[in-house]
């Protein structure tokens, strides 16, 4: 027989013990493969998000505000900027497509975004995020197309009508555009995108919503920060738009228009990329180091528990070890049938924590998906999971040297004498 099979046939003989080892070493694992992955997951999913659009320009404020509400829909916009900028903006030399958004209303939480028809075919590499699944893109007035999450969570359906609120936030007592109510006429396919939380219509739709004609018009538009045109002959809000998403003939001329938008025009542009870089690094690398130092606390106390687990055990196998040095065994073998003992328990416990970990993601990501619109994929063997688990079955093989070597020094004469 060999030491392996020696080893694996002494650990299932205290079933229980190696059990709890095996469990104690397997949540620690399981946190650092659910950390590692989530966050390489998401950041990946952020900036996948942030490079479609090489600009974001609004009104002046905090860029990663004006990000997280126009990319990702995740907070309120930094406030209105002149149609006037964004068309003119539009006409630079660089600039390959200008969309802009008006956003102001939701349903049911979900944002309703207006912008231009042309968005809708938008596509970067392989991607299209607005792909419909049923239905048809918006072409009249108060015509939606709302995300795969919009439509599973409300239960909205091409010919469904609803009634938007003003406002992001969505609580009793919001005003309700009850005389301009949407129709559905398209649901997109799900794309793992933020685009699966909105509701998508023409930029007249959402100008149409707060068109209260008059002097009602100039009541509602100063009470809310905006500038009333009556140019357009229906008496509403029309000379803003709450920001715009462009694309550049290079990613390279970036920082470039940036620094020219700032400076020419009453907008400020920020790179969607770049803030969300800039997010991780200094909010949620800070939260990835925490838990992970955390993973490998437990880990190290269950390094302790392998320590101690084989330490206990050499001392009641004593007389075992013994007859198998009495049979030719030599301590060279009994000191790595030990050490395969604390491979066994730790390799097991990586194999346990992994399919944990897996659990943790799967769950996570339905969150995410429903929250954020972002799919997040099962544990993947990454150089930063392999160099962790690597990490991990080094101190099991550490934890399992001094019981080793308890076992190396065993003698044969005392021990059989005890027989």
């Amino acid at each position: 027989m060999s030491l392996w099979h020696v080893a694996w046939n002494y650990l299932w003989n205290r079933k229980l013990t190696t059990a709890m080892t095996i469990i104690s070493v397997a949540l620690g694992v399981a946190l650092i493969s659910a950390v590692l992955t989530l966050r390489e997951q998401t950041q990946k999913r952020f900036e996948e998000e942030g490079q479609a659009f090489d600009l974001v320009i609004g009104a002046k404020g905090n860029p990663l505000q004006l990000v997280l509400s126009t990319v990702y829909f995740l907070d309120a916009p930094t406030g209105n900027m002149s149609r006037a900028d964004f068309e003119e903006i539009a006409k630079l030399e660089d600039v390959e497509a200008a969309f802009p958004l008006g956003m102001g209303d939701t349903f049911k939480g979900y944002r309703i975004v207006g912008t231009d028809r042309a968005l809708m075919d938008f596509t970067w590499g392989d991607r299209r995020p607005y792909e419909l699944e049923e239905g048809r893109y918006f072409e009249g007035v108060r015509e939606a197309v709302i995300g795969a999450a919009v439509a599973q969570d409300t239960g909205l359906r091409v010919g469904s009508s609803f009634i938007s609120t003003h406002g992001f936030v969505d609580m009793p007592g919001a005003h309700a555009h009850e005389d301009k109510p949407y129709t559905v006429v398209g649901v997109m396919r799900r794309s793992g995108t933020p685009n699966d939380r909105a509701i998508f219509c023409d930029m007249e739709s959402v100008w149409d919503a707060h068109d209260h004609g008059g002097e009602e018009a100039e009541e509602h538009a100063h009470e809310h920060g905006e500038e009333c045109d009556h140019d357009h002959g229906h008496g509403g809000v029309r000379a803003d738009i709450t920001a715009a998403l462009v694309k550049l003939a290079s990613p390279a001329l970036r920082f470039e228009y940036k620094d020219r938008i700032n400076k020419q025009y009453n907008a400020m542009a920020a790179v969607p990329v770049n803030e969300i870089q800039k997010l991780y690094e200094q909010l949620l690398g800070t939260a990835k180091a925490v838990l992970l130092a955390i993973g490998y606390l437990v880990v190290v106390i269950s390094s302790m528990s392998i320590l101690i687990g084989l330490y206990m055990s050499i001392l009641q196998r004593r007389r075992d070890l013994a007859v198998m040095r009495a049979l030719g065994a030599t301590r060279g073998e009994i000191f790595g049938a030990v050490l395969i003992e604390a491979f066994w328990v730790t390799v097991l416990g990586i194999g346990v924590g992994w399919i944990l970990g897996a659990v943790v993601c799967y769950g996570l990501g339905m969150y995410l998906v429903a929250k954020l619109g972002f799919h997040v994929s099962a544990v993947a063997l990454g150089p930063d999971l392999v160099t962790a688990y690597s990490a991990v079955l080094l101190m099991g093989l550490v934890a399992g040297i001094l019981p080793a070597w308890q076992a190396y020094r065993t003698d044969i004469a005392r021990d059989l004498a005890e027989l």
